[in-house]
């Protein structure tokens, strides 16, 4: 049996934390969490947490993991909701590409201890985000709108 797609969807205030992180880290790739729920087939993203990497790049961000569960623990406290939780990642790409190779592998390997599938989004240079969803360590499809830092973009 095939299993249906997973449905992404992401919250405004979400995409645009990404973007004024982004347009701060430029021209370095930064990155975090993200934040939300999982309800049947959908993970609902609401929030994003920047998580610093000095060392980043312009071409490579790298999650610092003490610093991500500090930065998890500060904001699940912040925004007190009973179904809060990590949902994904998020990172940014100073030049036109989506997800990489190894921006995949990564998603995959950290849905192995996740019994949900979680999301990757990649926001690219222009605006655009792509989004990669994995569970159990292999991808999963998933649709999603495109999105941009006002939201999902009617088409």
């Amino acid at each position: 049996m095939k299993r249906p797609p997973v449905t992404v969807e992401v919250d405004p205030d979400a995409t645009g934390l990404i973007v004024v992180v982004v347009a701060a880290a430029h021209p370095r790739e930064t990155g975090g969490l993200l934040l939300g729920w999982w309800a049947a087939d959908r993970i609902v993203v609401r929030h994003a947490v920047e998580v610093p990497d000095p060392g980043a790049t312009t071409n490579s961000w790298t999650r610092d993991e003490p610093r991500a569960q500090s930065a998890l623990d500060a904001a699940l406290t912040e925004h007190q909701h009973p179904w809060l939780g990590y949902v994904g990642d998020w990172h940014s790409h100073p030049v036109a590409c989506g997800a990489s190779s190894q921006d995949v592998a990564s998603i995959c390997r950290a849905s192995v201890q996740y019994v949900r599938p979680v999301v990757l989004l990649v926001h690219r240079t222009g605006g655009a985000f792509d989004h990669v969803v994995a569970h159990r360590g292999r991808t999963r499809r998933a649709t999603a709108p495109a999105l941009t830092a006002e939201g999902p973009v009617a088409r």
